[in-house]
């Protein structure tokens, strides 16, 4: 296998600037590219009355973008089909690549790699004060430069992982809407206020001083474990773990499983995130605890809570906040009987739900292994892939 040249992506892809000057009181269709690998998207329409810049540049399919804010968070594209002919502003520069040396898609691949936006990151953080990769940044970056045909055959492969991610996604989110559907079409629902079926109360403070600390059994979660891992499905484990006894000392109060919870105050409160609790552990003062009173079914209580939206009780004021009397007197919808078949059929679709999470999980983890292993040449597709490829294509 003969080592690939790399060379500054300068060399490769040339700027493109389309420019259109904004005319009063015409709108223009606007596209960006997000972080996290979410790509380019349509951004609406827009006037001079809305954007500040004079002018913008237009966008065409197959060009390389990317977002100069905070870049090293992926934020990378090649410009879709349905955002040719959108404009952008010069947050997000457009390179049109020689197609005789490089593709757009194996650039972008190569943008994708944990230890390139780390690179990135590295060096703007050495940068006093730079928040932005700029056009020479990009240009200056030295990329490596495999022959075209085994840029089909990374591109190949990694669409066919790709295609497996997205199935599962899917999956994915059919399973998580499927378990507030089930509990909604129940026969039997009647609407009841929440104070009804759990008693309302709110966490108590985590002392910053033992804030992370694992020297016991019991979990003191923030609203920040919410999105720990392990915590998407259910309050498992949290960062701050403390024996019982101290706990108490701290004044934290232990809830018991089944209860749900959800924020409090802030934008978290927005987010429409609920988790019941897998375990009895205890909550910070930024959650609000749901309870389930004597013979309520748990699964069934997160269901209904999961069915409203808190942004609709939210309190008027600079900071979203939800107050305890209004929670207890919200309505949700409930059923008439025990529902004990119900609950159990809730907590197997979230015991799915939660390990689709996990097989999505792996499978990503092995996306960006693979990936890296065959951009280091550590892994050779064999020139007869390229059979395959004619076959498909």
């Amino acid at each position: 296998m003969s080592e690939w040249k790399t060379v500054p992506a300068g060399t490769v892809a040339t700027q493109r600037k389309d420019v259109v000057t904004l005319t009063p009181g015409v709108e223009y269709r606007t596209m960006g590219v997000r972080w996290y690998g979410r790509g380019a998207y349509d951004r609406g329409a827009g006037s001079t009355e809305t954007i500040k810049a004079k002018r913008l540049f237009r966008a065409h399919e197959g060009d390389f973008v990317f977002n100069r804010i905070d870049t090293q968070n992926g934020a990378f594209d090649v410009v879709p089909a349905e955002l040719h002919g959108a404009l952008a502003t010069n947050e997000f520069p457009l390179y049109v690549l020689d197609p005789d040396r490089l593709l757009p898609r194996f650039l972008l691949l190569y943008f994708q790699q944990r230890s390139v936006l780390r690179q990135i990151d590295t060096m703007r953080a050495g940068s006093e004060g730079r928040s932005r990769w700029k056009e020479t940044d990009f240009e200056a970056w030295r990329i490596p430069l495999p022959p075209l045909s085994e840029q089909r055959r990374i591109i190949d492969v990694m669409a066919a992982v790709d295609a497996q991610i997205q199935a599962l996604q899917e999956e994915f989110h059919r399973s998580l809407s499927l378990r507030v559907a089930l509990f909604l079409s129940s026969a039997d629902l009647q609407e009841v206020s929440i104070e009804h079926v759990a008693n309302v109360s709110q966490g108590k403070a985590l002392p910053k001083s033992v804030q992370g600390e694992q020297s016991g059994e019991l979990s003191w979660f923030k609203i920040a474990d919410m999105v720990g891992l392990g915590n998407e499905d259910g309050y498992t484990c949290a960062e701050t773990r403390l024996p019982p006894e101290q706990v108490k000392s701290l004044k934290g109060i232990a809830v018991p499983a089944g209860s749900v919870v959800f924020p409090r105050v802030g934008a978290a409160v927005l987010t429409e995130k609920k988790r019941i609790l897998d375990v009895d552990a205890a909550v910070d003062e930024n959650h609000l605890v749901l309870t389930p009173k004597e013979g309520v079914l748990p699964e069934c209580l997160l269901a209904a809570t999961e069915s409203i939206r808190l942004a609709e009780l939210v309190q008027p004021g600079a900071v979203p906040s939800l107050n305890m009397g209004l929670i207890r007197r919200a309505r949700i919808p409930w059923p008439a009987e025990s529902g004990t078949d119900l609950n159990n059929a809730l907590a197997r679709l979230r015991a799915t739900t939660r390990g689709l999470r996990e097989e999505l999980l792996h499978i990503r983890n092995v996306r960006s292994a693979l990936l890296a292993s065959l951009i280091n040449q550590e892994t050779e597709i064999p020139e007869s892939y390229d059979a395959l490829l004619t076959e498909v294509y």
